[in-house]
């Protein structure tokens, strides 16, 4: 598959979950607390990941202790971290965002103090730019974007560059004529002054007439602008009427689905109607986990591919969208002996691990851990050999393999 870098933001996002979005000088209790790996940039490249792509993050991360869950989330995601930038002054971003469960939609509160990710940086990885067969990149801190798209922009030969526009932003109308792609948000074109895609499409049109335009327009799906089509101006509608559960990183989601799609030689609307649907299965479930070829929706007892598990391996996978993101199964490969468990230690019902990785003691032996209390389990039957459950078992869960797939068994 593709090698990817994408440059742009990574954050600590804290997800409070409630009812409904809550009143002024009100009380409410959260229905559940989420904490995970977040950013414009880092979400696209978790769910391209998923479809075998090699992904690259140049981001700004801090050595505080959120710096440090972020590293271990992004390694957790297969995310390559390379080109960082990791800054020793400054908190690392947190979003502290409310999740309506009402309406799936979100209200985010972001902090940051940490220098942002530069040309400096990413003049680390400018001899290993020609590698990449996509470079991306979020519209921030734009006197440095501009050098940083410039840069790519000399060195790409045939490679698409493409840019992610959320917000407006100062200076930003210097870039317009540099990359191929550019992924417009409803909010920042609503920021420009206009309340219909098209006649928007038609004015960016004019900003940038090299460029393909892809924007996201909410309930109203998806509309594309590609010049050298005969007709330009393309829409993609909503396949179905959505049971929204969770709206976070839809966005990225449909910026994720393009690029894979045009990766894969799909036409312009071909990977319209793509990204469109898998923004769709992002939005009916919580968080980003499972999106990738592995997770066909008529498969519901799919946990995961053969070729996902390396030969001593543990991958958490997720069965029940009710789940808080928080893997439900352990996938174990010992040398080719495949097993599965719940993912619930049996000394207090806690998850051995919060994240689809981090299961194992060591990745050089089969021995799975409980991160909290450090009990210790055979891969084959789930036997606690050590800790405060010794003797107790995982429970099992049935599996069966079909054409190189991995299901839970049928009772």
């Amino acid at each position: 598959m593709a090698k990817i870098f994408g440059i742009g933001n990574v954050t600590l996002d804290i997800i409070n979950e409630v009812q409904h979005y809550p009143e002024r000088d009100s009380e409410q209790r959260a229905l559940s607390q989420r904490v995970r790996v977040g950013g414009n940039v880092a979400n696209t490249l978790t769910v391209l990941r998923q479809f075998d792509h090699q992904c690259q993050l140049g981001a700004s991360v801090g050595v505080d202790t959120d710096g440090e869950r972020i590293m271990e989330g992004l390694q957790a995601a297969d995310i390559g971290l390379d080109y960082l930038k990791r800054p020793e002054q400054g908190h690392t971003p947190t979003s502290y965002i409310t999740l309506d469960r009402e309406t799936g939609a979100r209200t985010i509160v972001h902090h940051r103090e940490l220098p942002e990710y530069d040309l400096l940086a990413f003049l680390k990885a400018e001899h290993e730019l020609n590698q990449f067969d996509w470079m991306h990149f979020e519209a921030r801190a734009m006197e440095e974007t501009n050098g940083m798209l410039a840069l790519a922009r000399g060195v790409a030969r045939d490679q698409p560059v493409s840019l992610e526009v959320e917000k407006d932003r100062d200076l930003l109308d210097q870039v317009w004529d540099i990359p191929d792609i550019i992924f417009f948000s409803k909010h920042f074109a609503q920021q420009r002054g206009f309340a219909e895609p098209r006649a928007f499409l038609e004015q960016a049109h004019r900003w940038a007439p090299q460029a393909q335009l892809v924007l996201g327009w909410g309930d109203q799906g998806a509309f594309g602008f590609f010049p050298q089509n005969k007709e330009p101006l393309q829409h993609q509608p909503p396949s179905r009427k959505l049971d929204v559960i969770d709206s976070i990183g839809a966005g990225d989601t449909l910026t994720a689905g393009f690029i894979h799609a045009r990766l894969q030689q799909m036409d312009h609307r071909s990977a319209l109607a793509f990204a469109v649907e898998l923004a769709e299965r992002k939005l009916e479930q919580i968080g980003f986990a499972r999106l990738g070829p592995a997770d066909p929706q008529n498969e519901p007892d799919l946990l995961c591919r053969l070729d996902e598990l390396k030969p001593i391996d543990a991958l958490g996978v997720y069965n029940d969208d009710n789940n808080n993101g928080i893997p439900d199964t352990i996938v174990v490969n010992t040398q080719g002996q495949l097993s599965a468990f719940a993912n619930i230690c049996p000394h207090n019902g806690s998850p051995l691990s919060q994240t689809p990785r981090g299961f194992l003691a060591d990745e050089s032996r089969a021995e799975l851990r409980c991160q909290w209390h450090d009990a210790r389990f055979t891969t084959g039957s789930g036997y606690c050999t050590a800790g405060p459950c010794q003797g107790k078992h995982l429970t099992a869960v049935p599996i069966v393999v079909k054409n190189k797939r991995i299901y839970r068994q049928k009772a």
